[in-house]
């Protein structure tokens, strides 16, 4: 009789999960699209790689067991705590110091190496940048217009005392470094590495979210004035424009990728007044910027700065798209993790 009242509380529990698992993917299936960053879309990417046949099945049901996201949330809680608040559960984010996080990813970029300085480019490999992107300036010039390398540097390369004194740096310079400045002084391009002007800026200002790979609203700013810098000499500063606070509890890409939003939502979101952008500097051309997330976040200040701005992800983008935006100025921008696709990726096929 016992051992029949076990088996029938197993068979209960194990059919409640089954109900409350299908209740969940149903759900899911009438969920909006959300607007997602690249770390988390290239987290998304690898997860579903060996999705097929009977693992792939197994995998997906398992995926959405109810309780099984709130374990793994629960699991890197207690490690963070249990570590002295120095290590959490995730094979995608680092936890340093302060409750700074910062992406370890392998599979989409290395922003470790990056930061150890590990993984340098040979001058081979940059004279071959070189020559690629000289390449693809003079075909820009064959539509009339002006083209622009932008570097963003990875968080860890700005706010490096906030990285766990576990990572060792072989080297401080890293191959983006090496890069931009390979660029500079062997080729007539026009190369904007905002690395400097970001560091700069930190001392006055917080640039990079702290549970986000991006730099906030003021960090955008920066790159832009930067950018702008570059291309005619005419820049608003920091300390002459003000930002509004949109919520000082926002939660980054980083918080939501370790499912840790509720831990790590201390940030302050700031959006630039427009009413404090001198309008005298306002540049007559079009500008269009082909990169990754972090163009998406720079999109509103550009609009202050240019007659006309634009964005496309450089998956999306394709040469056609010059006849209908018709700008003045192309921009290739990538986060420092991304450089090599400056050498692997062409713009004009």
């Amino acid at each position: 009789m016992k051992e029949k009242i076990i088996m029938f509380v197993f068979c209960f529990v194990i059919f409640g999960i089954s109900i409350s698992t299908l209740f969940n993917q149903t759900v899911s299936l009438f969920k909006k699209d959300e607007k997602v960053s690249d770390v988390v879309k290239g987290h998304e990417l690898e997860t579903k790689k060996d999705k097929s046949g009977v693992k792939g099945a197994v995998d997906s049901f398992t995926s959405n067991l109810t309780g099984k996201k709130e374990g793994a949330k629960a699991a890197s809680e207690v490690t963070k705590k249990t570590s002295g608040n120095t290590y959490i559960e995730s094979t995608q984010v680092l936890l340093g110091k302060e409750d700074w996080l910062f992406y370890k990813s392998t599979e989409d970029g290395d922003p470790i190496s990056d930061y150890q300085g590990i993984n340098h480019y040979d001058e081979a490999t940059m004279q071959a940048v070189a020559d690629k992107l000289t390449n693809e300036r003079n075909q820009f010039s064959n539509y009339g217009i002006d083209f622009y390398i932008l570097s963003i540097p990875n968080k860890s390369s700005v706010y490096p005392e906030y990285m766990p004194d576990t990572i060792e740096r072989k080297d401080t310079t890293s191959k983006t470094d090496l890069l931009m400045k390979y660029l500079e002084e062997n080729t007539d391009l026009n190369v904007v590495d905002v690395k400097p002007t970001l560091v700069k800026a930190k001392k006055k200002q917080q640039v990079y979210y702290k549970s986000d790979t991006h730099f906030n609203q003021i960090g955008a700013f920066v790159t832009v004035q930067a950018l702008k810098d570059k291309i005619d000499g005419k820049t608003d500063k920091l300390k002459d424009v003000k930002f509004g606070k949109i919520t000082n509890h926002y939660s980054g890409d980083l918080a939501r990728l370790c499912d840790m939003q509720d831990t790590f939502n201390n940030d302050t979101q700031y959006q630039l007044d427009p009413a404090t952008v001198n309008t005298k500097i306002k540049s007559d051309k079009k500008i269009l910027v082909i990169g990754d997330s972090y163009s998406d976040e720079m999109l509103s200040i550009l609009s202050q700065y240019f007659a006309e701005a634009q964005t496309v992800n450089i998956w999306s983008f394709e040469p056609s798209l010059l006849d209908e935006y018709k700008p003045d100025i192309v921009v290739w921008e990538h986060a420092e993790r991304y450089t090599d696709r400056f050498n692997w990726i062409s713009l004009f096929g």
